[in-house]
């Protein structure tokens, strides 16, 4: 069983800045549609969409936030209305909310969640000992269990220290970790301090999975907006397709990589457009629910679930056919 100790998250003002500039006033905010997400590369497509001015004429706002914690805790606050976020997070947020909805998946990880170890250790049995830092979520503690099952190690075999994603960096440079678990674009730039993956989010059979989840009420009150925010998704898709170099450009700006690291980077992600989409999440039985069957399954093993969510009801495929 991984246990990740929580600690107070420095995203904690971010967080009461944006409730605070989002619930200024409160009547004319519910106008809106506030889509919540942190720094990842799955979640660019949505920020270039919105540079290229597919949401320019709706009321749709991104609010990017330090981490996947403070998006989870904005959306628990009802200052999201959408909020960009793991499979294995939308089960945990499960656990308070009872009327959450799938309604697109944004991306799938190939790759691009690691272990990233300093130089000196060569194997998983290497961590040992040392001192490993990981965001206090279900994405981490999955990730962080699959790498010391193979390692035969146990959770009291490491000192974890938990750090949210934008901390990653820092502490690896002042030399406060001897791995990381993390993912891109944090990934790619923890490489480039010299650190090197041992293990990936291709070995735990594409568990990790991010999808928009809302509320059932937002879907009641709001289809219209739901409808152009995934319409502009799939413009961004279309896009990044048809204008690579331009769209590329546009979406490593944003996140400080030179255009062969963000293409390395990419390589770890499938974007799913409309047909992979309905694929996986339309129809009586979808995939898409066996994957969550299983990722349940494997949380509630590993007491990252205190319930068993009821999934049945969870996944909803009208703004994709």
């Amino acid at each position: 069983m991984v246990f990740l100790k929580k600690k107070p998250s420095r995203n904690y003002f971010l967080l009461m800045v944006v409730i605070l500039s989002l619930t200024g006033c409160w009547g004319e905010e519910k106008k809106h549609l506030n889509v919540g997400t942190n720094q990842w590369l799955g979640y660019e497509t949505l920020y270039l969409g919105r540079s290229l001015g597919y949401f320019e004429q709706t009321p749709i706002r991104l609010v990017e936030l330090g981490s996947a914690t403070a998006v989870s805790q904005a959306f628990r606050n009802q200052v999201l209305d959408v909020a960009a976020l793991t499979l294995d997070e939308v089960l945990t947020l499960m656990q308070t909310e009872d009327d959450l909805r799938v309604i697109l998946i944004l991306d799938i990880s190939n790759g691009a969640d690691a272990l990233l170890v300093k130089p000196d250790i060569k194997q998983l049995s290497d961590l040992k000992g040392k001192r490993v830092g990981v965001e206090s979520s279900a994405v981490g503690a999955i990730l962080l269990s699959a790498v010391l099952d193979k390692a035969k190690l146990s959770v009291s075999d490491i000192d974890i220290v938990s750090l949210t994603v934008n901390n990653h960096l820092e502490a690896y440079r002042k030399g406060g970790l001897d791995a990381v678990v993390s993912f891109e674009p944090v990934k790619t730039k923890l490489i480039q301090e010299g650190a090197h993956s041992l293990f990936d989010s291709r070995q735990i059979n594409g568990q990790i999975v991010d999808v928009l989840v809302t509320r059932q009420s937002v879907i009641n009150e709001r289809p219209e907006l739901l409808n152009e925010l995934i319409q502009g998704q799939m413009q961004a898709l279309s896009y990044l397709t048809e204008n690579p170099q331009d769209a590329i450009n546009s979406m490593r700006q944003r996140l400080g990589l030179s255009y062969d690291e963000f293409l390395t980077a990419y390589n770890g992600l499938e974007l799913p457009g409309y047909s992979i989409n309905k694929e996986l999440m339309a129809g009586s039985e979808p995939k898409l629910l066996k994957t969550l069957t299983i990722l349940r399954s494997l949380m509630l093993d590993k007491n990252l679930l205190r319930d068993k969510p009821t999934v049945d009801q969870l996944i909803d495929d009208r703004f994709i056919q």
